[in-house]
C-alpha cells in the first residue's frame, strides 16, 4: 500500500512538503507526484536514516528533509558532485530557505560519488540506512557500482528507490545538447536504457527482489533481502 493508513497521520505530515511545492515547484528536478510516492514509502517503511545519490539543486533533498521534519525523527545524507555548490540556487540556500537544513548532511564529492560511498563503508561504525534514492550517474559503470556499494550500506530489507529507469543517452536532452559526452560508447551501450538494465540484472543477482515498478513517473522500487 502506497499511502499512509491513518488519515490524521496523513494530514500531520502535509505541511512542510506541500510548503516546498508552493516555494520550489518550478525547481528542477523532482515533482510533487514523485514526492508523494516517496513521502509513503518513507512512512510505510519507517525509514529514518535515508541516503540520497544525486541532489543538483536540492529540491529532492528538501522534500524528503521535509518529510521526516514533520514526522518529527530521522536524518537524510545526501551526496552529489562538487559542481552543485554553482547551482543557483544551490542546495544549501534551498535547505536554509525551507528551514530544513538540520535534518541534511550534504556531501559535495571531488569526482565520484562513489569514493564518498567508499569513505562512509571504511568508518567505524559504519553507517547504515534504510532507504537510497538512487539519482546519479545513469550510466550502467556509475549505476551498476553505486548500487554494489549502497549495499553495503543498507540495512536487511531496505530498499533502493530508481529513478529514470527509461534513461539512455540516445534519448538524455543533456547528451543532445553535448554529443560529445556519448563518444567512446558503443551504439548499443547508447540506445540501452541503463538503469533499468542494473534493476533487472544486477539487483537480483544481489538478491534483492524486485518489489514494485513505477511506471507514470520512471521509478523502480527494489528491496534487499532481509
Amino acid at each position: 500500500m502506497w499511502f499512509a493508513s491513518d488519515p490524521n497521520k496523513r494530514e500531520m505530515v502535509l505541511s512542510l512538503f506541500d510548503d516546498i511545492t508552493r516555494t520550489f515547484g518550478n525547481l528542477p528536478y523532482m515533482q510533487e507526484a514523485q514526492a508523494s510516492v516517496l513521502r509513503n514509502l518513507i512512512l510505510e517503511e519507517d525509514a529514518r536514516n535515508i541516503l540520497e545519490i544525486g541532489f543538483f539543486h536540492g529540491k529532492s533533498s528538501a522534500y524528503i528533509a521535509a518529510i521526516l521534519e514533520d514526522r518529527g525523527s530521522g536524518k537524510l545524507v545526501t551526496i552529489d558532485q562538487m559542481t552543485a555548490r554553482h547551482h543557483q540556487p544551490d542546495i544549501n540556500t534551498v535547505l536554509t530557505k525551507a528551514g530544513l537544513s538540520g535534518r541534511v548532511d550534504a556531501v559535495f564529492a571531488e569526482r565520484s560519488y562513489t569514493w564518498e560511498l567508499q569513505r562512509m563503508i571504511s568508518r567505524s561504525p559504519r553507517p547504515v540506512f534504510d532507504l537510497c534514492y538512487f539519482d546519479g550517474g545513469h550510466q550502467w559503470d556509475n549505476t551498476g557500482f553505486g548500487v554494489l556499494l549502497v549495499d553495503m550500506l543498507l540495512r536487511p530489507g531496505g530498499i533502493i528507490v530508481f529513478d529514470d529507469m527509461n534513461w539512455s543517452m540516445a534519448t538524455s536532452s543533456y547528451h543532445k545538447r553535448n554529443p560529445r559526452k556519448s563518444l567512446g560508447f558503443s551504439e548499443d551501450e547508447r540506445q540501452a536504457q541503463t538503469v533499468r538494465r542494473v534493476w533487472e540484472t544486477i539487483m537480483p543477482h544481489l538478491g534483492y527482489s524486485l518489489e514494485r515498478e513505477v511506471t507514470e513517473i520512471g521509478w523502480g522500487v527494489a528491496r534487499k533481502k532481509r
